[in-house]
Formats: C-alpha cells, sequence, structure tokens
C-alpha cells in the first residue's frame, strides 16, 4: 500500500508561535494578540493597532481568521470537521502524527496559515520578527518527529537581504524549502531587489515553494469580498509567478534551482505554457507574432519542466490531469493535502488510489518519488 509524502500540508498558529520562547524580547509589547469581536463571533489577530485579517476599509484582505476553538482556517467555507485543534496548531505532534496515519500519509511538508497572507504587518522590523518567531516554531515542533514532518522557511519579500540572512539560519535548523507567495503587493517575484532571496536560496541548496495567496494589492482584490472572487485570486497568483519566473530568466540564472507552483492545481499549466511559447518570439512559435522582447528565458517553458527544474501542485480529483501527466510526464507534479484548511479534501489519497485513468507507477511518482526529489529527501528502502 502506497503511503503520501505530503509535499504541501498546513500548520495554524496560534499563540505559542509568537510566545517568549520564540519571540524577539525587544519586541515584548508588540507580541502579536487574539481578540474576540463578541461572544460568537470569530477571533482575530491584533498586530500592532490593526486586526488581522482587516475586514473594512479601502484595505479589505481576504485571509484566515481564527475559529472560536483556536483553530485558524478559512472564511469559507470553514473548518474541516477532520482537523482537531491539537493537530491542526500542533498543540500535540503526536495529533499531527495520528491524523497522518489516518490518512494515509508517511511524511508531510508544512506551509504556514496566517502568512499566506500578504502583508501581515508594514512594519519591516515587525515583520521579520513574526517571521522569524515561525521559523523557531515550526522547527522546534517539528523537530520531535524529523523522519516524518518536515518545513518550509518564510522570508520577508521588503527586506530580501534579510531574508537571505534567514534563509541561512533556516537551513541549518532544518528547513526543506523557501516559501515564496505568487504576488506580495507591489513585489514581483523576478524584481531585481529580490535577487538576493533567489540567490540564498540556490546557495543553501533549499528549493522554492511559490505558494498561493492573498494579496489585497493582486489582481482587484481591493474592496472585494466575495468569496469566489477571492478564490480566484488566491489562485491565480501562482499563475502570475510561474510567468515571471519562467519569462524573466530567474531559471536560467539558477539552473540547479528546483521552483514548484502549489496549491493551484494542474488544469492551468498547458495552456498557459502554450500561451507563453506561442509569444516567446522563439522560432516556431506563433508565425507572424513577434512579442518576444519580454521573454527573457534562454529555453521555452517545456524544457524547464522537462529538465527537473520546475514543478507543479495538482488536485487529486481534477479531469484535466491525464492530459497533462501525458503533456508533461509523470515526474513534475506534487500531492499536497492541504491540510488542515477548510475546502481539503478528506482522504484524498483513497481517492486518488482509486482513479483508473492513471497507471499505477504514476500514482506513486505523484504521491512519493516527486515529493522526495523535490525536497532532496531521501526514500527508505520501502515506503509506509
Amino acid at each position: 500500500m502506497i503511503k503520501a509524502w505530503d509535499a504541501d500540508g498546513h500548520v495554524s498558529e496560534s499563540e505559542v508561535t509568537f510566545s517568549d520562547k520564540y519571540w524577539d524580547p525587544k519586541l515584548k509589547d508588540r507580541r502579536p494578540a487574539i481578540i474576540e469581536t463578541g461572544p460568537d463571533g470569530p477571533l482575530y489577530w491584533m498586530i500592532d493597532t490593526r486586526s488581522f485579517p482587516i475586514r473594512s476599509g479601502p484595505y479589505q484582505q481576504a485571509g484566515f481568521p481564527l475559529s472560536k476553538n483556536g483553530i485558524a482556517a478559512k472564511v469559507t467555507p470553514g473548518i474541516s470537521p477532520h482537523d482537531p485543534v491539537e493537530s491542526a496548531e500542533m498543540r500535540s505532534v503526536q495529533s499531527r502524527l495520528a491524523q497522518l496515519d489516518r490518512e494515509k500519509t508517511a511524511l508531510q511538508v508544512l506551509y504556514p496559515t496566517m502568512f499566506l497572507s500578504y502583508p501581515i504587518t508594514y512594519d519591516r522590523e515587525l515583520a521579520v520578527s513574526m517571521l522569524r518567531a515561525y521559523n523557531s516554531w515550526i522547527a522546534d515542533l517539528t523537530s520531535e518527529a524529523p523522519e516524518r514532518l518536515k518545513w518550509a522557511a518564510l522570508v520577508d519579500p521588503a527586506d530580501p537581504r534579510t531574508s537571505a540572512v534567514e534563509i541561512e539560519r533556516t537551513k541549518k535548523m532544518g528547513a526543506v524549502s523557501v516559501m515564496l507567495l505568487g504576488v506580495t503587493g507591489d513585489f514581483r517575484i523576478d524584481d531585481p531587489a529580490m535577487e538576493p532571496i533567489w540567490a540564498a536560496a540556490n546557495d543553501a541548496g533549499l528549493p522554492v515553494g511559490v505558494h498561493t495567496g492573498h494579496s489585497f494589492r493582486a489582481l482587484g482584490q481591493v474592496n472585494d469580498t466575495h468569496h469566489d472572487k477571492t478564490a480566484i485570486s488566491f489562485w491565480l497568483t501562482v499563475q502570475f509567478a510561474f510567468h515571471r519566473v519562467i519569462s524573466k530568466g530567474i531559471a536560467d540564472r539558477y539552473p540547479n534551482l528546483r521552483i514548484a507552483f502549489l496549491e493551484a492545481g494542474c488544469s492551468w499549466v498547458p495552456g498557459l505554457v502554450e500561451r507563453i511559447t506561442d509569444y516567446s518570439g522563439f522560432p516556431g512559435a506563433r508565425a507572424g507574432v513577434d512579442f518576444g522582447r519580454g521573454y527573457k528565458a534562454n529555453h521555452l517553458p517545456k524544457e524547464y519542466i522537462e529538465r527537473g527544474q520546475i514543478y507543479f501542485g495538482f488536485e487529486v480529483d481534477e479531469k484535466l490531469l491525464p492530459f497533462a501527466l501525458e503533456e508533461f510526464g509523470d515526474e513534475c507534479w506534487l500531492y499536497g493535502s492541504d491540510i488542515p484548511h477548510g475546502d481539503r479534501l478528506y482522504g484524498a489519497v483513497d481517492v486518488f488510489l482509486e482513479r483508473k485513468d492513471i497507471g499505477e507507477e504514476s500514482k506513486r511518482k505523484l504521491l512519493v518519488d516527486n515529493t522526495a526529489r523535490f525536497y532532496a529527501i531521501d526514500l527508505p528502502n520501502e515506503n509506509g
């Protein structure tokens, strides 16, 4: 029986994340705190003088407020009933391991929840302190089960040089990747100012996981409280990032750096790869069209995928997954559970294993081998 290697699980932050053990004592009076909006209302973070997420005014944010039972969860559709507080917030590492056992998962790489929204704060010192506290907290938790729990380091795109130092620190602490959001406010993932982050990840030998996220400046999200629209914005951010990473030459400057685009499924990949290729200006691209001036890469997108540099997340029930496998092979796709977020699919491993339109060898690669290769984690002789 195959047990999955989960390339994109999550943990919900709590007051423990910013407790004295992890928090910078110089900012003791500015520690993020949890506030109640009323006896039956949701809980929010108070970060400096702002509530998070912001729910009114010109800078509304889609985000992840706290539930009454302490789990950070999406506003809609809510908290998964399969994710107890002890597991979601890692109050008990054993609770998370038991949950992974129930869902046929041997290993999980953890990404954050509240930090999928940007900005958390406009104060750079406070932002860096929050990220450092999170990194120290998650490193501490995963050290209790290092063979089964791994983690992605967080950095601040607004402070690339400090981020480069944090990448060095977290590599020593056991991080297996660096997380970047597809869109972060006014920062594009390929901006020259971001180069220290890419260089530091490359030098540390850590792959970069480009994750979907909420950014209030992104894709018309200002003043948009409709869940369907913000969910689409959340999903589209990695597509923008993929275009920038490929077309602006990041994959060329760091040819040994692996880059994944997570939690947006696979269905968009064939169409966007074809579109970028058509307008690349390369010989054989769309005849009579010369839009290659903005394409700075040395190769076409499919070549970066085929050489093992670019990876993508997928959903276990996507109808277009067999076509994506036929088009790009079965070694660039990463399984992610999205535990403990409320819109995740419970029992996803079983759903995937029951599919008849994907071969058994490909199932093994998508559930286990590709995760191991992307994160450079050694496989045991027998998994599970």
